[in-house]
């Protein structure tokens, strides 16, 4: 058996990347939540390696998604929701790395409920992005190979499964008579 089969079929990397920021930021609104309302500094603490983090994954995500962009061509159905979708993301990236930038040197603005209101802000745009994203995916194909096989119809695949559940249940009862 060959190792990371599913990377050979891959048609870009941004799929193996995209989820990183979007984890990374939603559980650094949920650490930042915490530690307002458990007041520990640990989560406080976790809240801003967790914007690191996320910062430096939108990076990585955003050279990406360029290299996906550019192998995918201008003439695929949906193609104007990719540029939708990278500016919206451009947006996300860059506020943050500017809030972790500025909540990493400048610990007044960790205090009170700025680094809440940003990760809300952030996370919803965030949201709006992947959403742009996952309409390029699961409604225009962007990204996906066409030529994996289609099964039209999964009764046949369950069909064949309960048929042999039922010939074996067929085959015990036999046995006991």
């Amino acid at each position: 058996m060959e190792l990371l089969q599913g990377l050979k079929t891959a048609l870009n990397l941004h799929p193996m990347f995209v989820h990183f920021p979007i984890v990374i930021t939603l559980l650094a609104l949920l650490s930042e939540i915490v530690h307002k309302v458990m007041k520990k500094a640990v989560y406080g603490e976790m809240t801003g390696v967790l914007l690191n983090l996320a910062a430096i994954s939108a990076v990585v995500t955003i050279i990406t998604g360029y290299w996906a962009a550019d192998s995918l061509g201008h003439n695929a159905p949906g193609h104007d929701y990719v540029h939708d979708h990278r500016i919206i993301m451009l947006w996300f990236s860059g506020m943050t790395v500017l809030a972790a930038g500025l909540f990493q040197f400048i610990k007044s603005l960790r205090k009170g409920i700025y680094r809440l209101v940003v990760l809300v802000i952030l996370s919803g745009l965030l949201m709006l992005g992947a959403d742009r994203g996952a309409m390029l995916v699961y409604s225009y194909g962007m990204g996906v190979n066409k030529t994996m096989e289609v099964h039209e119809n999964d009764e046949d695949h369950n069909s064949s499964d309960e048929n042999k559940t039922d010939n074996n249940e067929h085959s015990d009862d036999e046995e006991n008579h």
